[in-house]
């Protein structure tokens, strides 16, 4: 399976999803016949290549929706819509909800449909689902490994847990609130995990106010915490208008569930 060449005919879509696209000019840019091009990608995703532009036009529109001040009959016009009725009609049937009522819902929860990523192990075809939230500062305490690889650093965090364990700190820990996060400085990776109870023995980090997305993994099951921080890499990076700060993800850990804490950039909301 050519995967560059997929990854290829997305890239153009997504780079043309406010433009009229067409895919026999496309096909021919690929050196592809449109017929077997669209053919195969319907195949493999079980979308048409058609249906696909219309939800991640919709996704972005729904972003434009929350995210921004900008008129929805401008919002439906930039996404190819020429009617009020038509794109409130479409993005009813995909969000169930219309974008009016989108706009008047003070609800944190955001939907989006990804971009597809050919050759990426995770299901990329269903609808994401996140909120947006605003964290004052504050301050966590804890206890932190370092390590100068990876494969090293997981070996240490396994190692930290059994004592934290032992010796009673995770019990204290998970009762105030449990936090873990993973950055890197000066050229180690760090991992560090606390709480928000004051121990001035332990390591301090800082979590800036500002806005996060947050994602609900299921559970607190260590891999499928890492699968989610790896889905948020590599699909929802990609298929979201929202800019990542360049600083650590937070993991906040409840009795049964774990939620991954992404950090945005400012953004102006009437031009994004």
């Amino acid at each position: 399976m050519n995967y560059e060449l997929l990854n290829k005919i997305i890239d153009y879509l997504e780079s043309n999803l406010t433009n009229q696209i067409d895919t026999k000019k496309l096909a021919k840019k690929l050196g592809l016949n449109d017929f077997i091009m669209q053919r195969v990608f319907s195949i493999i995703t079980n979308i048409t290549i058609t249906e696909y532009i219309r939800k991640r036009r919709l996704s972005l529109a729904y972003e434009d929706i929350k995210l921004t001040d900008d008129k929805i009959i401008n919002i439906a016009l930039k996404y190819g819509y020429d009617s009020h009725i038509s794109f409130t009609r479409s993005f009813k049937n995909e969000f169930g909800i219309t974008p009016s009522n989108l706009r008047k819902t003070k609800e944190d929860c955001y939907k989006i449909f990804p971009r597809i990523k050919f050759g990426s192990e995770f299901e990329s075809k269903n609808i994401i689902n996140y909120k947006i939230k605003n964290l004052n500062e504050f301050t966590i305490y804890g206890k932190k490994v370092s390590a100068k690889t990876f494969d090293d650093l997981h070996y240490k965090i396994r190692e930290l847990y059994k004592e934290i364990k032992k010796d009673g700190t995770y019990e204290i820990l998970s009762k105030n609130g449990r936090y873990a996060l993973t950055y890197d400085k000066k050229d180690l990776h760090n991992y560090m995990v606390g709480s928000t109870l004051i121990n001035e023995k332990y390591y301090k980090y800082k979590v800036l106010k500002g806005e996060y997305a947050v994602f609900e993994v299921g559970n607190k099951n260590q891999k499928d915490i890492i699968k989610t921080i790896e889905f948020i890499n590599e699909i929802w990076y990609y298929s979201s208008k929202l800019e990542v700060k360049d600083e650590p993800y937070i993991e906040y850990y409840t009795k049964y569930n774990c939620f991954i804490y992404v950090p945005l950039n400012k953004r102006n909301k009437t031009n994004m």
